[in-house]
């Protein structure tokens, strides 16, 4: 009861502040996913449901507005509700429930209400800061309850290994935001470097613990990147802090039998799991090529059953056999076909290369706040990405954040070089 009341109050709080500031309002409806109360109290209440009306309440009072478009950046998240309505009407055709079509594109249409908002209430430098600072505060907070929280109680334990305190992928929306850890650590302001260095191991730990090879690859993907794609002065830079994650990470959090679990990795035809990837990558190209306009946003495991042979079927909650696609493209392609993932993709593939333009135009040996935001979203997103290949990862909520959050950091970083070459 403890738990749920100081929740509430927290809740109360922030409601309150909403009123007053649309950008508190903001941090509230993102915190209000990342603290996910539902585990640790004894309540269903919907917690990010009610920031959510109350961010949209005072926008209505305040009339935020955001910073000035430059060009085309808003693109990215016109595609994101163009997305949307082809997952809608795919409840027309939907091969089994229109029902779950529409209950669960409603879902995502809620998280792209709130990039949307993002975008109007995040007007400067400074409201990026906090908005990222309170992302990292509570993926810390993620990992905290996942570690320690379980292990004192604190946390049920259902709640352990690779199902996590999230309300979606607990992995995933961890190493979404791993580089900006690891580049604040050494480039952000003072409040950045204290919270980075203190969080970074137990984050680290987090991923561990959910014994999850698909991550363990990813971060080593978003390390190799860190070493070869970032400029070379920064990457000179950031050298304490790698070795110090890598060294913490192989010798001191990964316990005995973890690095054997990985060795997996290289007999994919070998191990049970890994092999079923290629099986049900077969099953999803089968089910394009009959569904090319897609078989219903998410009625792709109720499909399953025609594609796979039964042992290959897992029994949900309701005492059905079926499948997920375990992977965000093949699940994106047979749910909304082939229109759904060409605007998907053009969604997040026009993010990473907004990124890549704000990275690629920064100053090298000095980049501002925006440029190492900027930094940190790429790599986390060809990290989630990466991971995308053998898991359903394409609802995480914070990777269309990222959307948001680069629309608001191309305009911050335009007015940033206009005032740069003015005042040369």
């Amino acid at each position: 009861m403890m738990k749920t009341t100081l929740y509430l109050l927290l809740l109360v709080l922030g409601v309150g502040a909403t009123l007053v500031s649309p950008l508190i309002g903001a941090i509230s409806c993102l915190l209000a996913y990342l603290l996910n109360p539902v585990v640790v109290t004894d309540s269903d209440f919907r917690f990010q449901l009610v920031a959510t009306l109350a961010l949209l309440v005072s926008i209505v009072l305040n009339r935020p507005r955001g910073p000035q478009p430059v060009g085309n950046e808003g693109r990215v998240l016109v595609a994101l509700w163009v997305y949307i309505a082809i997952g809608a009407l795919s409840a027309l055709w939907a091969q089994v429930s229109a029902q779950a079509a529409i209950d669960n594109i409603f879902e995502v249409a809620k998280t792209v209400l709130l990039c949307s908002l993002l975008v109007v209430v995040i007007h400067d430098v400074r409201g990026l800061s906090y908005v990222m600072f309170a992302c990292l505060v509570g993926v810390f907070h993620a990992a905290l309850l996942h570690t320690i929280g379980v292990r004192l109680g604190y946390v049920p334990e259902q709640f352990g290994r690779e199902t996590g305190v999230l309300p979606e992928s607990h992995a995933a929306v961890l190493v979404l935001f791993i580089p900006t850890m690891f580049l604040l650590a050494m480039r952000g302001r003072r409040y950045e470097r204290i919270l980075c260095w203190c969080a970074l191991s137990i984050v680290l730990n987090s991923v561990v613990v959910t014994y999850m090879r698909t991550y363990f690859l990813a971060m080593c993907i978003q390390l190799v990147l860190l070493l070869f794609v970032l400029p070379r002065r920064l990457t000179f830079k950031l050298a304490p802090i790698l070795i110090f994650g890598v060294g913490l990470f192989v010798f001191r959090l990964t316990p005995e039998n973890y690095w054997d679990w990985i060795a997996t990795i290289q007999r994919p035809t070998e191990e049970g799991s890994a092999n079923s990837r290629f099986l049900i990558n077969e099953a999803s190209r089968k089910m394009l090529m009959d569904h090319p306009m897609g078989v219903g946003y998410r009625n792709y495991p109720k499909v399953s059953p025609r594609y796979l042979a039964r042992e290959l079927l897992t029994v949900d909650a309701s005492n059905e056999s079926q499948r997920s696609a375990h992977n965000s493209y093949y699940s994106v392609a047979c749910e909304t076909g082939v229109p759904g993932f060409a605007v998907w993709c053009f969604a997040f593939g026009g993010t990473l290369w907004q990124l890549r333009r704000i990275r690629k135009t920064s100053d090298p040996e000095h980049p501002g706040s925006v440029a190492i935001y900027a930094m940190g979203m790429e790599l986390g997103l060809y990290g989630w990405l990466a991971g995308g290949m053998t898991m359903s990862e394409h609802e995480v909520d914070p990777a269309y954040w990222f959307v948001a959050f680069t629309v608001v950091a191309t305009r911050l970083h335009h007015q940033e070089r206009r005032a740069t070459h003015g005042r040369a």
